[in-house]
């Protein structure tokens, strides 16, 4: 008698023409951030400078932190509408945890278990209910809101202790902290996505559903995994955006931050059909947002012009994705 196992997890991707051409829309947004950056500096002579550009970096870590987790979550074929509210939502819980004598460690930590677990709820709507992740997590955006503001009176919350605001506020020889956090869990899910089995589940789980079930990837266990992450992430972000600014708003985040994430995820090359997606894309997403939002304002430019950049350049993304998918399909692959 015969059995058949699953195949064994590849230690190491191959470098395939799906990666190379990744590459090339990763190298396309270089330069488009390259071009922009020429163009404004030309307006602005103070643009290019070094505090200029801290700035930019600084801008565009609380969006990328949020994208992290959220770009595994596309990857593996779902969708979370969910993370404006839960931003806001980590923010109020953890703010209202030390206003009312917490230890700031532990009250971020309070926050961060509260969006895991709105997260969590999103996931298991999705998993066991079979409600498509969009709707799921979009329930969870209205649920989260609603919380917040109960929870708040839609009043910030202020009085936090100094050592907690300097996370968000201090720097370290001259660079921002929230660089340094930025930095750190972008190396961590880029890790995790690309060298271990666990992100090998992931692009499976996202390149085709019905395939990883029959080769024993339990992908109910990775979409729970991966909503509760992205749940506690969002809620962490939420809490960095509440240290720098030394309040934390129940109207925080909101569709704003919401769409603007999933934007530079999939201007950054992240398929909405699931199987494709890096974290270094999602990183160029979230600088090309925060140097159009810089040029724009410091080049005395309208901003509401903003929504036109952001407009054409998603529609140049998702162009380039379908192109993209009809070249592997016509290859086979």
């Amino acid at each position: 008698m015969t059995t058949t196992t699953a195949p064994a997890r590849p230690r190491h991707r191959a470098h395939t023409k799906l990666d190379l051409s990744r590459y090339s829309q990763l190298i396309g947004l270089i330069v488009v951030i390259a071009l922009l950056a020429i163009a404004f500096q030309v307006t602005n002579p103070a643009f290019m400078s070094g505090a200029n550009w801290l700035e930019i970096l600084r801008s565009a870590t609380l969006y990328f932190i949020v994208a992290c987790p959220v770009t595994l979550v596309i990857v593996a074929g779902g969708l979370d509408l969910s993370i404006g509210a839960i931003y806001a939502l980590g923010a109020v819980v953890a703010g209202l945890s030390m206003v009312a004598g917490l230890p700031w460690p532990l009250a971020i930590l309070v926050g961060m278990a509260v969006g895991a677990i709105a997260g969590l709820m999103t996931g298991a709507l999705a998993v066991f209910l079979e409600v498509p992740s969009l709707i799921a997590s979009l329930a969870m955006f209205f649920i989260a809101t609603g919380v917040a503001v109960v929870i708040t009176g839609g009043r910030d919350v202020f009085g936090f202790p100094e050592a907690f605001t300097n996370i968000g506020s201090g720097s370290i020889l001259g660079i921002p902290n929230l660089i340094f956090i930025a930095a750190a869990i972008g190396v961590i899910f880029h890790l995790v996505l690309e060298h271990t089995a666990f992100g090998y589940d992931v692009r499976a789980t996202g390149g085709n559903r019905k395939a990883a079930l029959a080769n024993g990837i339990k992908v109910g266990r990775v979409d729970l995994v991966l909503f509760a992450t992205s749940g506690g992430v969002a809620a962490l972000a939420g809490i960095l955006g509440a240290s720098r600014i030394f309040s934390a708003s129940p109207l925080a985040g909101g569709n704003a931050l919401t769409f603007q994430v999933l934007t530079a995820i999939i201007i950054g090359g992240t398929s909405l059909f699931g199987g494709i997606g890096s974290i270094t894309g999602s990183a160029l997403g979230a600088l090309l947002f925060a140097v159009i939002n810089n040029g724009l304002a410091t080049s005395g430019v309208n901003p509401l012009m903003q929504n036109i950049f952001v407009g054409v350049i998603l529609a140049g993304a998702v162009c380039i994705d379908q192109f993209r998918r009809k070249r592997q399909f016509r290859s086979g692959r």
